[in-house]
């Protein structure tokens, strides 16, 4: 078979592949060991690993991990696609992987050689571009929460939160579980689950039927704390 990897990476880097299904539209494009299909929980990268693939994360969330410690929560962060895994610490001359990458769920990767890449890059314009413009958005949203998250504590972080959800119309009920809601907050789960038991002692929120519901006297005081606050 005929394989066309700088296609594939065309349309990878442009996000025009089928992304509920990327191998629909790359299996026939790349050698089927490039193209990787991980469940969740499993590794994808180990720290301190040599760095000889660029990971393509095409579909799935990832974590990613300073060390691993199953006793202790130690996520730094969680990444979505389109990300380009061990990119950063090539560019750094780093030659190895700086973190441990584990599937958060079922997750879609292409896998390439780091040598394959930089030659193909070096040599096709558009794909050079295509991946700064990545690259360039990666660095844009790790920026905007880096700024968000020195602003606020997780906890005035969620606080905001639920005073700007809320402010619309009382009781406010939130919509979202408590996984999509650290999530959505970049908040460590079981720092949210603490968050939402402190703040409903203390009148900010209240517990119904395991929801996070908002009346018209949590949103005072809601309001007193964050009614001026801009993020």
């Amino acid at each position: 078979m005929k394989h066309n990897l700088e296609t594939a990476l065309s349309l990878i880097l442009e996000e025009k592949y089928n992304p509920s299904d990327p191998l629909e539209t790359l299996s026939s494009l790349v050698p089927s060991d490039y193209l990787q299909v991980l469940q969740k929980n499993d590794t994808i990268l180990s720290l301190n690993d040599p760095l000889k693939y660029f990971y393509f994360l095409l579909s799935g969330q990832v974590s990613v991990w300073g060390q691993i410690a199953w006793n202790t929560n130690n996520i730094i962060e969680r990444l979505n696609p389109l990300e380009i895994l061990g990119l950063v610490e090539y560019l750094n001359h780093i030659p190895y992987y700086t973190a441990y990458i584990l599937a958060e769920s079922k997750c879609t990767l292409l896998r390439i050689p780091v040598e394959e890449y930089i030659r193909l890059i070096q040599n096709n314009n558009k794909l050079c571009f295509l991946t700064l413009s990545v690259l360039g958005k990666v660095t844009a949203s790790n920026m905007a929460c880096a700024a968000q998250q020195n602003l606020l504590s997780t906890k005035d972080i969620l606080g905001h939160y639920l005073f700007a959800q809320s402010r619309p119309h009382r009781p406010y009920v939130c919509p979202v579980t408590r996984t999509d809601l650290a999530d959505l907050l970049h908040i460590n789960l079981r720092t949210l689950y603490r968050h939402i038991d402190a703040m409903a002692q203390n009148n900010y929120l209240m517990l119904r039927k395991g929801k996070i519901v908002i009346e018209e006297e949590h949103f005072r005081r809601l309001e007193a704390r964050y009614g001026n606050v801009i993020i």
